[in-house]
């Protein structure tokens, strides 16, 4: 199974602020072979770490993590990296709405 797109490392100064800025490129990445006993707290674990990583913010960005996850991953764990996502997704903009306030 394949995890997550890990980032080429980038220069160092550059910011995850500055790096979310120009988007998430997933074809800068490289993929991350994982064996798992809990996939979806993976796929999770994954995704919670790329948004933090990348300071992802707005929902283009959201989208193409998303859709990163779905090409570097086998159809089998298409369904669970969705249902993983909504519930990140809704996280997000959960804590930024109570950030907001």
């Amino acid at each position: 199974m394949k995890m997550r797109a890990k980032r080429k490392s980038k220069p160092p100064e550059k910011t995850a602020s500055a790096a979310a800025a120009e988007g998430f490129d997933c074809l800068k990445s490289f993929a991350v072979v994982k064996s798992s006993y809990d996939p979806q707290n993976d796929f999770r674990e994954s995704m919670v770490e790329m948004i933090e990583e990348m300071g992802i913010r707005k929902a283009e960005d959201l989208e193409e993590l998303l859709a990163c996850y779905l090409t570097l991953n086998s159809d089998e764990y298409h369904e669970l990296i969705i249902k993983v996502f909504r519930q990140v997704w809704f996280d997000v903009n959960h804590a930024a709405a109570c950030h907001d306030r």
